[in-house]
């Protein structure tokens, strides 16, 4: 009887190794091994691995026998051991969001960014080939322990490029300087660099910067002169916010209300702001490569004449925050905005009211637009008649108009808009959509 051929074995090692690093999942990936001898032989060569704490869970709940007696830990350890220089990308992931709460005593092995933790994996023949490194450490307050992750990722993986680190409260002290790494994601973290002088120091090169929900920061200062994204969620409410990045081209940011702001950000084409009120002393001098701005503020009105100014703004999106008072929202905007800027988008949140309002301004004030594009979201509740002709009298011929009706509008309704409103502006591209 002659043996049965595994059609695998015909796929280049390389190929099939990179496949298994697509599935990722090291539970996924031991099935593979039993499944076939070339996938058995090729994934020693794999460069993408993910371990989840929920799914060994669920794995040695279903009679996993194999992995019990080892720990989480001691599981990445191997699986880094295992691999060595092939292993370009590791993922570990311990979140109680997935459902896992773990069993008694575990605290300890799934605090991931401990020391410890990552010296299992880091200090291995792995540590100086990884690339990239995403660590999810578990979320309760046995693991909100002082983390020394980045110290020791600094000293054993010098080649990495992107690193995010999630839950966890880091030290910065004995951090090396990495030259290499490109892409730095810090999400709801307890951060021992309280200016950020630091994380400026050691990590000189960063193209991309994820700031979320990053607690104990006092005056922080981002002073990085590569970096080309950044997006800052500031967690509390430090009194002074700057941001010194050249080549800065894309910014979000998500404040209070900081008594100083700082943007010397001489290349930013994107801002997005969140913010409830300025601070006196601002200083946005350095936006004059802006043109897309979108603003989410219970005080629209001083920040538009703060960004906008004599700017070229190409794009506007205008936001208001939840349950504020329209009355108080209706002088927020000046209507000679219109007047040159060539694309609008009114949020859901922007209000029927306020929208009526601005556009009816515009009529009385005779004010000419140069608009290209305007988005709408239409309120659950319209009538037939278009609620923004005075709007429309003052675009540009073949504007694109997009309204995007509530999900929760008749369809009677909105067939009749759709029917009768381009009748009236023939000239006008219209587009229709739904939001909820």
């Amino acid at each position: 009887m002659s043996d049965i051929v595994d059609p695998l074995d015909y796929i280049p090692a390389g190929i099939l190794a990179h496949v298994l690093g697509r599935v990722g999942d090291t539970g996924d990936i031991a099935a593979c091994r039993l499944a076939s001898r070339a996938l058995l032989a090729a994934s020693y060569y794999c460069p993408r691995v993910r371990l989840s704490a929920v799914a060994r869970a669920r794995r040695l709940r279903e009679g996993g026998a194999a992995h019990e007696g080892t720990t989480f830990r001691a599981a990445a350890g191997n699986v880094a051991s295992l691999l060595g220089s092939q292993l370009r990308s590791l993922a570990l992931d311990a979140s109680e969001e997935q459902g896992f709460h773990g069993e008694e005593g575990e605290g300890d092995d799934l605090h991931l960014t401990s020391g410890e933790s990552v010296a299992a994996w880091a200090a291995t023949a792995a540590g100086p080939a990884l690339r990239e490194v995403d660590i999810v450490d578990f979320s309760r307050p046995l693991c909100w322990l002082k983390a020394e992750a980045l110290p020791v990722i600094s000293n054993f993986c010098p080649n990495l490029l992107k690193l995010r680190l999630r839950n966890a409260w880091l030290s910065v002290d004995g951090l090396k300087i990495m030259p290499n790494l490109t892409h730095l994601a810090l999400e709801f973290i307890l951060l021992d660099d309280e200016d950020l002088s630091t994380l400026n120091e050691c990590f000189p090169c960063l193209l991309t910067l994820n700031l979320i929900g990053v607690g104990g920061l006092k005056n922080p200062k981002i002073h990085l002169s590569q970096l080309k994204t950044c997006r800052w969620k500031v967690s509390n409410v430090p009194q002074s916010l700057a941001i010194h990045a050249p080549n800065l081209v894309y910014l979000e940011l998500k404040c209070v209300r900081p008594e100083i702001l700082i943007l010397d950000t001489p290349s930013v084409s994107t801002l997005k702001l969140t913010i409830d009120k300025l601070g006196p002393t601002v200083q946005v001098d350095g936006l004059v490569s802006l043109t897309d701005l979108r603003i989410e503020s219970p005080n629209l009105n001083s920040l538009l004449k703060v960004f906008i100014n004599d700017r070229e703004i190409r794009t506007l999106d205008l936001e208001i925050p939840a349950s504020e008072n329209r009355y108080e929202l209706y002088q927020a905007v000046d209507t000679e905005l219109f007047s040159r800027t060539t694309e609008v988008k009114l949020s859901p949140r922007f209000s029927y009211e306020l929208m009526r309002h601005i556009v009816f301004s515009m009529t009385s004030h005779d004010c000419r637009s140069c608009l290209k594009k305007l988005l709408v979201h239409m309120p659950p509740s319209i009538r037939t008649a278009c609620p923004f002709v005075p709007l429309l009298n003052n675009c540009t011929p073949s504007c694109e108009v997009t309204v995007l009706f509530h999900a929760d509008t008749k369809d009677d309704v909105c067939q009749a808009a759709v029917s009768v409103w381009p009748l009236g502006f023939p000239d006008i591209i219209w587009k229709w959509g739904t939001w909820q």
